[in-house]
């Protein structure tokens, strides 16, 4: 099958291709590789890992009140907001 390379260096792999791989736009990752002449794709599974630990330094971070924080729920948390962004800072 013939596809075209664009100014930007993009292909667009045809659609039979595609199914037949099984990938989904926005999703998933291909490898590229230039081996003795022939560029090869193949597919690749990607995996964002964060260590459990870094996880849970984060949750503590983010839920903890400190001093000068503006607690407000619902409709008051918008009000809030709007007002903060009128302030100079």
């Amino acid at each position: 099958m013939l596809a075209k390379l664009s100014r930007g260096n993009q292909l667009t792999i045809p659609k039979s291709l595609v199914e037949r791989a099984g990938l989904k736009a926005g999703r998933d990752y291909v490898e590229a590789v230039y081996t003795h002449g022939t560029i090869v794709l193949k597919p690749v599974d990607v995996e964002e890992r964060v260590p459990p630990e870094a996880y849970e330094r984060l949750l503590e971070h983010a839920f903890k009140v400190e001093k000068g924080d503006i607690l407000a729920e619902g409709r008051a948390a918008g009000g809030v907001l709007r007002k903060r962004l009128k302030q100079p800072r």
